[in-house]
């Protein structure tokens, strides 16, 4: 091939970055699990999403969010959220690394990061998205043995749908996935959902080093 050629198709790359395809509806995503030194030893910081947001209000979350343009990768992503709900600098955050990632049953592919945050630090909340903060000490958390349920996820023809396949079953309603949700009770909380898996993924990884905390 001449190298002319290849410049006509190199055109087509003017940045290398891997980008989502957004029109399926999928999103890039990134979270903190942001560790503390407490009164009673190492504790996780978990918050709780205000009653005025339109999605999830109420739910417990980790400090996160999507990936913006500015954010040059997830880690950043995560960092820049952590900042701007909990006005944690990110001088202040010992990222230790980062645990399973995986795709949310809404669309979102979700980064997530486990740090520790400075205790000398104050915590400052962004009450348009953060209710209330709370702490929960790793050792009860792995104390909990968490409920789970099964969902199931399935794909139907929608109005409109080309008429090109003769499978008539494509009409109905039809499970493609079966997958696992945690539900991690702790005190009046409930923690569940995207959060729990990042927290179940994570007190595994402890309870695998066989560390005491």
């Amino acid at each position: 091939m001449e190298n002319r050629d290849f410049k006509q198709w190199e055109s087509l790359w003017p940045s290398q970055d891997v980008r989502v395809d957004r029109s399926l509806h999928i999103w890039e995503s990134a979270v903190l699990l942001p560790l503390r030194k407490g009164s009673r030893g190492w504790e996780i910081l978990f918050e709780v999403r205000s009653g005025k947001l339109n999605w999830q209000p109420g739910d417990i979350c980790f400090p996160g969010g999507h990936r913006e343009e500015q954010d040059a990768t997830l880690l950043e992503t995560a960092l820049r959220e952590t900042h701007e709900e909990l006005g944690v600098p990110r001088e202040a955050i010992q990222v230790l690394g980062p645990l399973e990632y995986f795709y949310g049953v809404m669309g979102p592919l979700i980064f997530p990061y486990a740090g520790v945050i400075d205790e000398k630090v104050p915590l400052s909340i962004q009450t348009d998205e953060v209710e209330e903060l709370f702490a929960a000490p790793v050792q009860d958390l792995l104390s909990i043995t968490p409920q789970t349920g099964k969902v199931s996820i399935g794909t139907k023809r929608e109005e409109g749908f080309p008429d090109v396949l003769s499978n008539q079953e494509l009409k109905k309603w039809q499970v493609r996935n079966t997958y696992d949700l945690f539900f991690y009770p702790y005190g009046k909380y409930m923690i569940w959902g995207i959060t729990a898996r990042i927290l179940h993924n994570f007190l595994n990884r402890v309870r695998k080093s066989g560390l005491s905390f």
